[in-house]
């Protein structure tokens, strides 16, 4: 509901307080203010949150399972996610070594959703080229093969958390690389909130 409108409904209110006496009325018309004005304070806005990065993992035999944690501090209701993106370190994907970088699973308020994916981003060509990719909407899936898998549905193309507690949302990577370190430069999260929340991002790296 926009201010605009709610501005128009409440002065239709106010206009129908007029015609219609009585206490009993009155109080009507004020409850419905009250409740018209709560809607009003709940809208959303947009937000953006970008952190720093970090190893996904380094340069051996071992494989890394680092985690983006998504957290709201809001008391009064849910927010969105609607994109998760990812861009890597210079030089980017290590070109020999490289094996792994995909999604395990995805928790929302305490819920682990499965969501395994194939690799969500490779050796890129040429010098100086790095990848960036957002992770949501990304199909899962349906065999071991991380390279060219059969494709199942889709890890969710948004996440709705209830900003009950710590961690609402936690998206858990499995990263292998074995000649040189794979790394992220930065992590962008955006999405919606109620203007008086604020969303958190943590950045928890392999090893």
């Amino acid at each position: 509901m926009s201010i605009r409108f709610a501005s128009i409904a409440a002065a239709g209110l106010v206009a129908l307080s007029l015609l219609v006496p009585g206490t009993a009325s009155a109080q009507a018309i004020v409850n419905a203010l009250q409740a018209l004005n709560g809607k009003v304070d709940a809208l959303v806005v947009p937000f953006k949150v970008t952190i720093p990065g970090g190893l996904c993992d380094s340069a051996g035999s071992g494989t890394s399972t680092p985690d983006i944690v998504i957290d709201s501090d809001g008391i009064d209701g849910e927010f969105v996610i609607t994109s998760i993106l990812l861009k890597t370190t210079a030089p980017g994907i290590p070109e020999t070594g490289f094996r792994d970088l995909t999604l395990n699973h995805i928790t929302i308020d305490g819920e682990l959703f499965d969501t395994q994916t194939a690799n969500l981003m490779g050796p890129a060509g040429g010098t100086g080229v790095l990848e960036s990719a957002d992770i949501l909407g990304t199909p899962v899936r349906r065999s071991s093969d991380h390279e060219a898998p059969p494709l199942g549905g889709n890890v969710p193309h948004q996440v709705v958390a209830e900003s009950a507690g710590a961690s609402d949302v936690e998206v858990e990577l499995f990263c292998s690389s074995t000649d040189d370190d794979l790394s992220f430069d930065t992590i962008l999260v955006a999405g919606w909130k109620r203007p008086a929340d604020t969303v958190t991002v943590t950045y928890t790296p392999g090893t």
